[in-house]
């Protein structure tokens, strides 16, 4: 019988065994020619990362490593090897890339719960992991992960390995690799860390984002603390190295790797369209980027956009903030209540994601993370609270006072977008305990603040060339890295109609031409229903001139010029703006603006309308230098070039094919040969009128600070103001402003263009144009200023109240 039972077992396992080689064989078979190659890369080049600059030499961008050095392994200091041993497998140099045992537990748990719990991962299963397949936390991974371990160490040495795993691991904060770490964290070299150090950078392995020395040095500690146990405990140091070394302070680098202008927006399009050309070696070949921004034009947009949205955001009352007040625990906000900080640096009842324990202290700064964080704001969270003063505990989690002030005035109660309580009076008519507060700096006093809801985009171009000097896709990249300068595509409204005249001005309308301006129902077959079109004023102005119309932005006089143009034709006309025909609506509401177009198709319009002869694509690098300082790339050489080629364009044999390294860096999709190009003579009466229209009215209150005869340009509002436009123009700078919200609700029944946008590029405009000279439009060839009746539009010889002089072609009677 025990016989019997004894042959079972060997039988049974000799099967299990030969099925399991069999799987393991079949599955390496199958999944082999989509495991990617292993190849250890030489990485003893001086890393050096990617630097933006602003054309004018401003630091406004940095991506990659900073002067990251690979350590071969006899070179890394033995402190720094045995903590990250300790830390994440210390039976590295015994097993053959993944322990048995630890991998039969994480099996076990992936079946039980059908994902990966634990990794059971070896150091060389994380180098697989990290450079060679996506972290998804699937099966098939886990599997392709193990036959790559065990061919990484079939032709690896165990010293190549770990060199490469401590040269390439992330440990938060952009640092690639121990090298990396030691400078960011501590301004050194690895063989200048001390015992406590090492331990440190080794506890950012497995969480590297949330437990790192900078954004969690409470839990870094923990950590750090547990390693240098474990490494006391594997007989890597002595007991006394150990107290002492747990109980040394974090001294972390207090190098500021700020920039002195935000420029993340344009600095990310730079990134990627980087990679996409050159690689992802960008990251470390120490290349400059000087892009065409002027660092004083983003600087004054950035100020601009900062007030205006600020002023727009407080006009709508204050919205309830997060509240925190039920997830903080009762005996800890209660000894914050009593002054006592001390509470933070207690132990808490809860783990962290490695099973460890950590401080109070780490609760408060998740809370702080979850809540809606800017860079142009402090944060805290409401302590206590009397009428006239609250004490909050401030993000760098300190407890502050702040005493009521009278222009929280504006603070009123946000019921709607258009409706507001009444004035608060103190703190408690806004406040309640808990609440996730922000605080903004104004000459050196602190003030109750709220993050708007509304978002903006700002850009400005050179109609000459086409280069972009100013560039904002969102009121702050960490609140949100949406850029909605080229990935917002909002309708254009109002500010669209100097395109559909200077389109009629092209075909053969005069600006002194008269269109009745009456009620009309339009029953368009492209339209859902019958369309009973009005102008936002509600009032019809009779027979009105086509100048006059487009200065107040009368509704129906632009529907009617269209259809009387004819929809196709118009189309047509438009494209000489770059617009593209197919997005353009097929029905008279495109007179309106009812086509949607991002802010950069706007601007690029307005400079084809400023310098029709010489309407160029919107470019952002100017030049590109190596290392050494040599040039890569130049965008005036390449102009330079491009207009040689034309000058030999009778001889074709010398043309040749731009390679992908010399093409511009383009905003857009670059125009086409088959554009047809715009009249100037339309292009230069449409401005005119664009003058006259910011001189007058509301428009001509606003702009009046800026004494310039020099400048025109259009406001635009959609229907229930969801989003407002301001496109503004001198002979040398075209700029556009777009404010509204993400999700397009309504900005409030009395929000225009002119009331939010308009206001945000006068005050850009205030310091640009210091920078540009005062001049006379030049008037283009072919046309002529005629004295005509404003009651007629048609020429007269009379000099009356009524007559007036305007732009006529030469060759129209």
């Amino acid at each position: 019988m025990i016989l019997k039972l004894t042959n079972w077992i060997l039988s049974t396992a000799l099967i299990g065994t030969i099925f399991s080689i069999l799987v393991i064989t079949s599955g390496y078979v199958l999944l082999k020619p989509n495991l990617p190659e292993i190849n250890l890369v030489d990485q003893n080049v001086l890393q050096i990362p990617l630097k933006v600059y602003t054309q004018d030499g401003v630091l406004i961008g940095e991506f990659g490593d900073q002067k990251r050095r690979t350590i071969a392994f006899e070179q890394i200091p033995e402190n720094l090897k045995n903590a990250f041993l300790a830390a994440e497998d210390d039976q590295f140099f015994e097993h053959e890339g993944v322990r048995i045992l630890a991998f039969v537990r994480a099996l076990y748990q992936m079946i039980k719960s059908g994902e990966i719990v634990s990794g059971g991962g070896t150091i060389t299963m994380q180098v697989v992991r990290g450079y060679l397949l996506t972290r998804e936390q699937k099966i098939i991974r886990k599997i392709k992960e193990i036959y790559l371990a065990f061919e990484l160490e079939s032709f690896a040495t165990k010293e190549d390995i770990f060199s490469l795993y401590l040269n390439t691991i992330f440990l938060g904060n952009r640092s690639y690799g121990v090298e990396a770490a030691a400078n960011k964290y501590f301004s050194k070299s690895v063989e200048d860390l001390t015992l406590a150090e090492s331990a440190l950078i080794a506890s950012s392995a497995q969480l590297p984002s949330r437990i790192n020395p900078i954004r969690s040095p409470e839990r870094s500690i923990v950590r750090r603390n547990w390693i240098l146990g474990r490494m006391y405990k594997l007989g890597y140091i002595g007991r006394a190295q150990y107290l002492i070394s747990k109980n040394e302070p974090i001294k972390l680098s207090q190098t500021d790797s700020s920039f002195e202008i935000d420029g993340r927006y344009i600095s990310e399009i730079v990134r990627q369209q980087m990679i996409e050309r050159f690689g992802l070696t960008v990251y470390k070949d120490g290349l400059s980027v000087f892009t065409t921004i002027d660092s004083k034009l983003q600087k004054a947009a950035l100020a601009s956009v900062v007030k205006n949205l600020y002023e727009y955001d407080k006009r709508h009352g204050w919205r309830k903030p997060k509240n925190f007040l039920n997830e903080i625990p009762d005996n800890i906000f209660k000894e914050l209540q009593n002054g006592n900080l001390d509470i933070l640096y207690s132990a808490s009842t809860e783990l962290d994601e490695l099973g460890m324990e950590q401080f109070n202290i780490s609760l408060f700064r998740d809370y702080f993370d979850s809540g809606p964080l800017i860079d142009l704001h402090a944060s805290g969270i409401v302590i206590d609270i009397k009428p006239k003063r609250i004490i909050y505990l401030s993000d760098d989690l300190k407890l502050e006072n702040l005493e009521w002030d009278d222009s929280y005035k504006w603070a009123k109660e946000h019921i709607n977008i258009d409706k507001l309580g009444p004035i608060p009076q103190n703190f408690y008519d806004i406040l309640d305990l808990g609440d996730f507060i922000h605080l903004s700096q104004i000459n050196d006093k602190t003030y109750l603040d709220q993050v708007p809801v509304a978002e903006t985009a700002f850009i400005s171009s050179n109609p000459n060339t086409g280069a972009v000097k100013a560039y904002i896709g969102g009121l702050d990249f960490s609140k949100s890295n949406f850029d909605r300068v080229t990935q917002s595509f909002p309708q254009a409204g109002s500010s669209f109609k100097p395109f559909i005249y200077a389109s009629a001005f092209a075909s053969g309308y005069k600006a002194s031409d008269l269109i009745n301006d009456a009620p009309i129902i339009f029953d368009d077959s492209n339209l859902e229903s019958v369309w009973r079109p009005e102008n936002y004023t509600g009032k019809f102005y009779g027979l009105i001139r086509l100048r006059e119309a487009l200065v107040q932005s009368v509704n129906l006089v632009s529907i009617k010029l269209l259809r009387e143009m004819g929809i196709p034709a118009t189309q047509n006309f438009l494209s000489s703006f770059g617009f593209n025909i197919s997005r353009l609506a097929p029905d008279l509401s495109m007179a309106l603006g009812s086509s949607s177009f991002s802010p950069a198709e706007i601007t690029r319009a307005y400079n084809i309308l400023v310098n029709p002869e010489k309407g160029k694509n919107l470019y952002f690098i100017e030049k590109i230098l190596n290392r050494n300082n040599e040039i890569l790339f130049s965008h005036q050489a390449l102009e330079t070039n491009q207009e040689t080629a034309k000058n030999i364009d009778a001889f074709p044999w010398f043309k040749t094919q731009l390679s992908d390294q010399d093409r511009p860096f383009l905003l857009l999709r670059p125009l086409t040969d088959q554009i047809a190009s715009l009249d100037p003579r339309a292009a230069y009466i449409t401005k005119d009128i664009l003058r006259e229209a910011l001189s007058r009215g509301s428009n001509g209150r606003k702009t009046n600070i800026l004494n310039r005869s020099d400048i025109g340009g259009k406001t635009g509002t959609t229907n229930n103001a969801i989003s407002t436009w301001f496109s503004g123009f001198h002979n040398d700078l075209v700029s556009t402003v777009w404010i509204g919200t993400d999700d397009f609700s309504s900005l409030g029944k009395n929000e225009y263009g002119s009331s939010i946008a308009l206001p945000t590029w006068v005050d850009f405009m205030k310091v640009a144009l210091t920078d540009l000279p005062e001049e006379n439009w030049d008037i283009p060839d072919g046309l002529s200023y005629v004295k005509v009746d404003s009651d007629t539009g048609q020429p007269t010889d009379k000099n009356t109240r009524n007559s007036y002089f305007e732009l006529f072609f030469d060759d129209i009677d």
